[in-house]
């Protein structure tokens, strides 16, 4: 029997269907192994203009003062000297370039086949020389056609896969096209507001597929608790998959994250740095997409909402920063004929509503962002293309939105860049 195995197992290792972009070995009866990955590599160019200078009218949140009587708060920048836009400059990056190993095995014909998963994916950043084993999605779990799959490990949480469907030719991760920039950020490009995670220590259900349906939930641990902060998430939803159409609705929260404190430029307003505040950011979307021969058109609106309580107060800090609101929305559409592909994508996030812990008056003018991307593609074969892609992010005058420039912006900060690339499959 171990003979047998033996020489199934070799002659798998020089079984690699040239129909097939994946390289896989094996079989159900010892295991399979699949190797696969994207790698993009791109030469741009980005430019920045229209940084908002000291003295300007802004939202409350990026404005001075601390909210005393020798100090209240201004919806102006404090007065300065000029700022500066940063240097025009070109780059060569890899976005989120990838490789990844996965397989499975059979191990029981119940629950409608049961099966073990898994998978280490990575990305690699040969650009300039590193990476980081399993940075990318990786787990292992059980799957069945009968009760699902449940996975656990490092992953994108529900809400990141399940909407924002766009991604422009397959390259828009970690790219500066990526509606994910706009549509699931709040005020300016911080990590810690986002709504586009790929959830370390993490499990992970999903139900199985009935009628197109399918619904999925993710719970990632605060490994790190303690007595005052508890960052967890739960993101969750569900979602319609057909030939021709696509919808789901989706949600996810965080609790301790600090998305606003972490966002806005009058550290004054803070709440992250005292113990006794909490935080809960909630993101909630509904995404669709229809199909035809040649193309789709996708569609995504989501509100986002940050929450923080318990302000500490002091005579020299009265008020804080209570909660901050906002809707986004994006649409694009992708078409092509023969080998060329073009695809655009306009996304645009609202100004949104404020509250302070005093319940004064708070501003949100100048916080509308709108992010409009552009891109053609020439295919040479199923695993090879070339590409020329373009995004303008325009920044209002209150914000600090960032689509993966080469340095962080200014508030108020327009940001045009182009590049053309190669991307490679296998």
């Amino acid at each position: 029997m171990k003979r047998k195995a033996l020489v199934v197992a070799v002659g798998a290792l020089f079984v690699a269907p040239a129909a097939q972009a994946q390289i896989t070995f094996g079989n159900e009866q010892i295991g399979t192994l699949q190797i696969y990955g994207k790698l993009y590599p791109q030469f741009g160019w980005a430019s920045y203009d229209n940084s908002t200078q000291p003295g300007t009218a802004v939202a409350t949140f990026q404005g001075g003062g601390v909210g005393t009587v020798a100090a209240p708060l201004t919806n102006t920048i404090p007065a300065g000297a000029r700022i500066e836009d940063p240097l025009a400059r070109q780059t060569v990056n890899v976005g989120n370039s990838y490789i990844g190993f996965r397989g499975e095995r059979g191990l029981s014909n119940d629950f409608g086949g049961l099966k073990a998963i898994w998978q280490i994916e990575t990305a690699t950043n040969f650009d300039v020389g590193n990476g980081t084993w399993g940075s990318r999605d990786s787990f292992v779990g059980l799957a069945s056609k009968g009760f699902g799959t449940v996975r656990l490990g490092n992953m994108d949480t529900v809400y990141k896969s399940y909407g924002d469907t766009f991604a422009m030719f397959g390259i828009a991760s970690g790219n500066f096209v990526s509606a994910s920039n706009v549509l699931s950020q709040s005020i300016a490009g911080n990590g810690a507001a986002r709504f586009h995670e790929r959830r370390t220590n993490s499990i992970m259900y999903e139900s199985p597929t009935f009628a197109g349906l399918t619904a999925g939930v993710m719970y990632g641990p605060d490994e790190a608790k303690t007595s005052s902060r508890n960052a967890n998430l739960w993101s969750y939803g569900i979602k319609y998959d057909t030939e021709r159409f696509y919808a789901s609705i989706h949600q996810e929260k965080h609790y301790d994250f600090f998305g606003l404190s972490n966002s806005i430029s009058n550290a004054a307003l803070r709440n992250n740095l005292n113990n006794a505040s909490h935080s809960t950011d909630t993101a909630t979307r509904f995404s669709a997409e229809y199909r035809w021969g040649s193309g789709r058109v996708t569609f995504d609106v989501a509100k986002l909402e940050y929450e923080e309580t318990n302000p500490v107060l002091t005579a020299a800090n009265p008020v804080r920063a209570a909660n901050y609101e906002h809707t986004n929305s994006a649409i694009g559409i992708d078409w092509g004929f023969g080998p060329w592909r073009f695809a655009s994508q306009y996304v645009i996030a609202g100004e949104g509503t404020c509250k302070l812990s005093n319940g004064g008056s708070c501003s949100t003018a100048g916080l509308q962002t709108k992010l409009w991307t552009l891109g053609a593609r020439y295919r040479f074969d199923r695993q090879t293309f070339v590409y020329a892609i373009y995004a303008h992010l325009d920044n209002g005058v209150s914000a600090q939105y960032s689509n993966g420039a080469p340095v962080a912006p200014n508030i108020g900060n327009d940001i045009d860049q182009f590049a053309i690339g190669v991307s490679y499959s296998f």
